[in-house]
């Protein structure tokens, strides 16, 4: 069974449409959503949706941040792989599948999907070149690039570091240490709601300038407020 974990805050207006879109997914499978504290009517989403929710679904509270919501999701899931999924982005009808057929491989100890900005502006999809390649040339994938992995590794693996930013690059260099990580051909279609907001121009800087600088192992708080929308 695949474990899909989601960490939200303040996502009122997006559980509608994410927990019709999990629904549709191909089953056993089960959705771990794990609140940080949110002030919205985030959980009453959550619960008035439940009943009629085709497959298991366990809300859990854990203090903010990306990593421990994480972490906090794998502690309660029972499937044998998990899939973090982001509230804004959608995977292919047999992502499950696919997942699982993956994991079969020699070797394999997780990987990612096939990043596609819903919006096709000319710098989103250069931004999505550039994060494809990564993820192929370096095994290396960001959090909406749908990070799947089997569970047991996940543990041995030591879960997500509780970073303000880049856990995702964290957990892959972790995780490349245990097994490979692979790139499956199929996409996972994500909202550029963050580039909209904050500026795609300035985003996309701030990107390249925290990569540059974390390879230094230095993370600078002043840009929290840029890349952390949770």
């Amino acid at each position: 069974m695949l474990s899909i974990i989601t960490p939200v805050l303040n996502e009122e207006g997006n559980i509608p449409g994410f927990l019709a879109h999990v629904g549709s997914l191909p089953g056993p499978l089960e959705l771990i959503v794990v609140d940080g504290g949110s002030t919205d009517g985030t959980c009453r989403a959550l619960e008035a949706a439940a009943g009629s929710f085709p497959h298991r679904i366990v809300v859990v509270s854990s203090p903010r941040g990306r990593g421990v919501q994480m972490n906090a999701g794998a502690r309660h899931a029972a499937g044998t792989a998990v899939l973090f999924l982001h509230v804004d982005c959608r995977i292919p009808t047999d992502a499950p599948d696919v997942i699982g057929r993956a994991l079969e491989q020699d070797g394999v100890i997780g990987g990612g999907f096939f990043h596609t900005f819903a919006n096709r502006d000319p710098l989103l999809c250069l931004t999505d070149w550039f994060g494809n390649l990564l993820a192929a040339r370096t095994q290396t994938f960001f959090g909406d690039f749908g990070i799947f992995v089997d569970k047991e590794a996940f543990f041995a693996i030591g879960g997500y570091e509780p970073l303000p930013y880049l856990e995702d690059v964290e957990f892959s260099r972790a995780a490349r240490r245990h097994g490979r990580l692979v790139q499956v051909g199929r996409p996972i279609i994500v909202s550029p709601r963050r580039y909209l907001l904050k500026g795609k121009y300035r985003l996309t800087a701030v990107y390249i300038l925290v990569m540059l600088l974390n390879l230094a192992g230095i993370r600078p708080k002043r840009f929290i407020r840029y890349v952390v929308d949770m």
